[in-house]
């Protein structure tokens, strides 16, 4: 098989488009931390903005070659030939490769954490630890809690506020309830992604008997969570700006309400295209939220 098609192969494993959550939630957290202490872009911060970004990267990217390894039984990746026993079960070698690689980008995110702590404080180990075992255990065995109906939730709080509050704490050095608080509007939007991925899957899921929360729920009460969850993210938006911890150019993130409008109406369809758009509303609408808080 040529070189170029196994490259492809590993390159929508590793589902780039999905990188997004974690570019938002570190840059997030070094936004939150700059805003009560003023950062300097001086070669000592511009490196650990470097390394938290990475970090939250590879375990990103570690999570996704692992959840493609462990569903890689519902996909068909056009790899055919002899199967080894590995884990378990067989296993032909391009799905061996793709576990290798997750545990790969585990252990390189492991290396920068230690990196890290080194750097700034010994408090971050407790949110590594969490993160890598929580981004391992979304599909990977034996605990796999997206069958257990807690994909959703757990990914809000692993790649929402867990990650926001990790890059906080590399440059404050201390824990605070401000980078939960107000990364809520956009990391709401992440069990949002979630979902619209539950709800394109869902006949499927419960064809298989994979209990994802929109199986466990139904679709219809997995159509009114998603709504529900963007209604939230700006109704946070605006609650913020009118307390006066958000800019009033904050604001400005009700401009993708059409584009809210359209990935609901997909997802309600269980169209494909869903998730995309979808997709396209987290990352215009958190853009537009990290700017506007970087410039407060």
């Amino acid at each position: 098989m040529k070189i170029s098609k196994i490259l492809k192969e590993i390159w929508i494993a590793s589902r780039p488009l999905s990188l997004s959550l974690a570019l938002y939630s570190t840059t997030l957290g070094i936004v939150i931390a700059n805003r009560e202490l003023n950062l300097t872009l001086n070669r000592e911060n511009l490196i650990m903005i470097s390394l938290v970004t990475i970090a939250g990267l590879f375990v990103q990217t570690a999570t996704n070659f692992i959840n493609d390894y462990f569903e890689c039984e519902y996909k068909n990746l056009h790899f055919n030939g002899k199967k080894y026993w590995f884990l378990g079960k067989k296993r032909n070698w391009f799905h061996i490769l793709i576990f290798s690689l997750g545990i790969l980008c585990f252990g390189i995110t492991g290396l920068i954490g230690l990196i890290l702590i080194y750097l700034s404080t010994p408090k971050l180990l407790i949110i590594g630890i969490l993160g890598i075992i929580g981004g391992y255990s979304y599909t990977g065995e034996p605990i796999v809690y997206k069958k257990r109906g807690l994909g959703t939730p757990l990914s809000f709080i692993l790649m929402g506020p867990l990650m926001v509050t990790g890059s906080y704490l590399v440059f404050t050095g201390y824990f605070s309830y401000k980078p939960i608080l107000f990364s809520l509007p956009v990391s709401l939007l992440i069990p949002v992604l979630m979902l619209s991925n539950e709800l394109r899957d869902y006949c499927r899921d419960k064809k298989l008997n994979i209990k994802t929360l929109t199986v466990r729920l139904g679709f219809n009460t997995g159509q009114i969570l998603y709504l529900l969850l963007i209604i939230t993210s700006y109704l946070l938006t605006l609650i913020f700006v009118v307390l006066n911890q958000f800019p009033v150019l904050s604001l400005l993130v009700f401009i993708t309400i059409p584009l809210a409008f359209k990935s609901y109406n997909n997802v309600a369809e269980a169209e494909k295209v869903g998730v995309p758009i979808t997709n396209q509303l987290h990352l215009s609408f958190g853009l537009i939220q990290i700017i506007t808080l970087f410039l407060y």
